[in-house]
């Protein structure tokens, strides 16, 4: 079961980690020579959510990107984040993030709602080739013209398109290329978005 944290746990928090935190020195991973930024750990905008937590999975979700399954003990259940590291390289690289599974982490992060796209279909036909999914009454549904997909995605970073009145994230097909400006069918569902914005390892 899947839970959003959210302000309301924060607040409850609040008063253990921010003990823990001012306890927990400014530490050097001795096996990585990575320390982390002041400045970093200083600038807290407003949409930041601060925790801590045991990092059990890595996953990797295509350079620049990592999943990381987190958990938290004392309230006996773990929550997903998505890392990029770009946005951390001055703390910590892949390499030393492995080094860090199993171990306490202080990090700040965002959450809100997102629309995930799964499939894609024009006369009842996927563009996903290989990849389609079954789609289930659980999924939203959207019909409108398909715009933005006017090339393929040649990167690691999924494209902007749209459906009619929805946006999403995603890798642009051949198929949706030659479908671009056209009635389409899109099946999505929302998805909580926990993306980590700044993270350390916690003194052991």
């Amino acid at each position: 079961m899947k839970f959003t944290l959210a302000i309301p746990l924060f607040l409850l928090m609040s008063c253990t980690f921010s003990n823990t935190q001012s306890a927990a020195t400014e530490t050097k991973d001795s096996s990585s020579q990575i320390v982390n930024s002041p400045s970093e750990e200083s600038v807290i905008s407003d949409d930041e959510i601060q925790e801590r937590g045991i990092l059990k999975e890595i996953e990797d979700s295509g350079y620049p990107f990592a999943t990381l399954t987190i958990e938290f003990p004392e309230r006996k259940f773990s929550e997903t984040f998505t890392l990029n590291f770009e946005e951390v390289r001055s703390v910590v690289n892949p390499s030393v993030l492995n080094k860090w599974k199993g171990k306490y982490v202080s990090f700040r992060y965002t959450s809100q709602i997102t629309n995930a796209l799964l499939d894609i279909q024009k006369n009842g036909k996927s563009m996903m080739g290989e990849y389609a999914v079954e789609v289930t009454p659980e999924m939203s549904k959207i019909v409108g013209i398909l715009e933005g997909a006017n090339q393929e995605t040649a990167g690691d970073l999924p494209s902007k398109i749209t459906i009619g009145t929805l946006s999403f994230e995603f890798f642009v097909t051949k198929a949706m290329v030659e479908a671009n400006g056209t009635k389409v069918v899109g099946y999505y569902e929302e998805r909580t978005q926990n993306q980590i914005k700044a993270i350390k390892l916690l003194a052991q």
